[in-house]
C-alpha cells in the first residue's frame, strides 16, 4: 500500500502548466480573467498600483433649469478623447438631474468603457454637465498625470479588461465601478510619466501635422483646377423664391427643378477654353459587349475595393461572365463613378486598368464613363468629376429616397466643362498626379509616426 504522506509529498512538486492560483484575499471580482489576466500582461520595470489610489469619484450633482443653457461633453472611443458635443437651453434637456464636471477631471462611458471610451476633461467643457451614465473623478495629480491614464485606457489590453469587469445585455454592458477601481495598472514615476506623455504626444503632434498638408494640398488641387481652366469659383444662394415661375422647355436640359431654377446652372464654365457638354466629348454608360464564353474569367470591382482618398482600385476579385448578370459591366480603361449616396460624396470612382481579360463588373450603382475620342483625356475627366465642387453640385441633382439617393445619369450627361488643348490637359494630368502623390506620403508619414508613438507606448508598459 502507498504511504500516503510520499503521495501528498510528490503531489506538491508536480508543475501545473494550465492550473493558476490566487489567493483569495487578493479576489476583488468574482472574474477569472480579472483576476488572472490584470497582471500578466503589464511590465514589471514598474509598480503595480490600483487605479482607486489615484481616483476619487465625483458626485457633484445639478438640478437642469429650462432658462439656462449647458454643455455637454462626448467622449470618443479607443481613447480618442473628449469634446464639446453640445450647448442647449435646459428646457431641451430631458435628464433634470445630471452632475457637474471640471477640467482636468478623469471622465469615462460607463457603457463604452470596454471600447476605450476615457479621457481627461479639457478646458472647454469646464462646468460642463453629465448625465449617470457617465462618471467623473477627481484625479490626484501629485501621482499620476491623468494623460498617461488615458493613454493606458485606449489600449486593447485595457479595454479587454474594461470588458470582463462590465455586465449586462450586449447594448448595455455597464462597467463595474468597484471592478475598475480596483483594477492595478503600472506607475512610473511621475517625472517618467511626463516624458512618455510627452514623447507620444509629440509624434502624434507631427502626425496631425502632416495630415493638415495632406488636406490643404487636396484643397489646392480644386483651387489649381479653378484657376488653370479660367474658372470663377461661384457661392450658390440657396434662397427659395416664392411664387408662380417659369422656364422655357426648349432651354431645359434635365427634368428638375434644381437644376432649371438654379442661379450657376453652368458652374463650371470656364472664360479661357471652349466649354461642352460631357456627354459630347464621352460615353455615359455605354453598352458592353463580353465574349461569348461562359466560362471567362474576369474581374469584379465591388464599392469597397475603390478607395475614397486615392480614387483608385485597392482590390480585384474574379467572376466568371456567366455570373455577371445583374452587374455594371465596364472594360479596361473605363471610367467607374458611383452614384449613390454616401459613396458619390466620398469620391468614390477610379479609372480601371488591368481588368481580368479585358473585362470587369461591379456594382449596379456605378456610372460608367468612357472615352469618345483622342482629344479629350478620360484622365482629365476623371479629375474634374472628382472635384468636391461638382460632387456637391451632384447633390441637388439627387433622385430617390433618403439614404438611398443618386445622381442620375443626365447630371453626367449635361455638365458643361471646359475643354483646354490636349497638351493642357496633360499638364493639368500631371500637375495633379504630382500633388497627389505628396498627398500619399504625406498621409503615409502621419500612419508611421501614430504606429510608432502606439508601439512605443506600449513597448514601455506592457511586456
Amino acid at each position: 500500500m502507498e504511504n500516503p504522506k510520499f503521495s501528498i509529498k510528490k503531489a506538491s512538486m508536480k508543475t501545473y502548466k494550465k492550473l493558476k492560483f490566487v489567493g483569495f484575499s487578493n479576489i476583488e471580482s468574482w472574474s477569472a480573467y480579472s483576476i488572472l489576466e490584470k497582471r500578466l500582461r503589464f511590465s514589471n520595470k514598474y509598480k503595480l498600483v490600483k487605479i482607486k489610489t489615484f481616483l476619487s469619484r465625483n458626485k457633484t450633482s445639478i438640478k437642469i433649469e429650462d432658462n439656462n443653457y449647458y454643455k455637454r461633453p462626448t467622449i470618443r472611443i479607443n481613447g480618442a478623447g473628449i469634446s464639446l458635443r453640445d450647448k442647449v437651453k435646459g428646457e431641451k434637456i430631458g435628464t433634470k438631474s445630471q452632475f457637474l464636471i471640471k477640467k482636468g477631471q478623469f471622465l469615462l462611458s460607463k457603457i463604452d468603457a470596454r471600447n476605450g471610451a476615457f479621457g481627461v476633461v479639457p478646458e472647454e467643457l469646464e462646468g460642463g454637465v453629465i448625465t449617470g451614465n457617465f462618471w467623473t473623478f477627481d484625479v490626484n495629480y501629485n501621482v499620476i498625470n491623468p494623460y498617461f491614464l488615458q493613454l493606458i485606457t485606449k489600449t486593447k489590453q485595457f479595454q479587454d479588461l474594461s470588458q470582463s469587469a462590465s455586465v449586462g445585455t450586449t447594448n448595455r454592458n455597464y462597467l463595474q465601478e468597484e471592478s475598475f477601481l480596483n483594477f492595478s495598472i503600472p506607475l512610473p514615476p511621475l517625472s517618467d510619466q511626463e516624458t512618455i506623455v510627452k514623447n507620444y504626444c509629440d509624434k502624434i503632434t507631427q502626425a496631425t501635422t502632416y495630415e493638415q498638408q495632406a488636406e490643404t494640398l487636396e484643397k489646392k488641387i480644386e483651387s489649381y483646377l479653378f484657376e488653370s481652366l479660367g474658372i470663377e469659383q461661384k457661392i450658390e444662394q440657396k434662397t427659395k423664391k416664392k411664387g408662380l415661375q417659369f422656364v422655357e422647355f426648349y432651354k431645359m436640359d434635365f427634368w428638375g427643378v434644381d437644376y432649371n431654377f438654379s442661379s450657376s446652372d453652368k458652374f463650371f464654365e470656364s472664360v479661357k477654353f471652349e466649354n461642352t457638354k460631357l456627354k459630347n466629348v464621352a460615353l455615359i454608360n455605354p453598352i458592353t459587349y463580353f465574349p461569348n464564353d461562359g466560362n471567362l474569367s474576369i474581374s469584379f470591382i465591388p464599392m469597397e475595393c475603390i478607395s475614397d482618398k486615392e480614387g483608385k482600385v485597392i482590390e480585384q476579385r474574379e467572376r466568371l461572365i456567366k455570373e455577371s448578370k445583374g452587374y455594371t459591366k465596364f472594360q479596361n480603361g473605363d471610367l467607374i463613378w458611383a452614384r449613390i449616396t454616401p459613396c458619390m460624396q466620398n469620391g468614390k470612382s477610379a479609372i480601371v486598368s488591368n481588368l481580368k481579360n479585358g473585362y470587369g463588373v461591379g456594382s449596379t450603382e456605378y456610372h460608367v464613363i468612357r472615352q469618345k475620342n483622342t482629344e479629350v483625356e478620360l484622365k482629365y475627366i476623371y479629375n474634374i468629376l472628382r472635384m468636391n465642387a461638382v460632387l456637391q453640385k451632384a447633390m441637388s441633382f439627387f433622385t430617390g429616397s433618403a439614404g438611398q439617393q443618386r445622381v442620375p445619369r443626365t447630371f453626367l450627361e449635361e455638365l458643361t466643362i471646359p475643354i483646354p488643348p490636349k497638351e493642357t490637359q496633360q499638364a493639368i494630368i500631371n500637375q495633379i498626379d504630382t500633388y497627389k502623390n505628396e498627398i500619399k506620403i504625406l498621409r503615409e508619414r502621419a500612419t508611421l509616426l501614430k504606429q510608432q508613438a502606439e508601439q512605443e507606448f506600449e513597448q514601455t508598459i506592457f511586456s
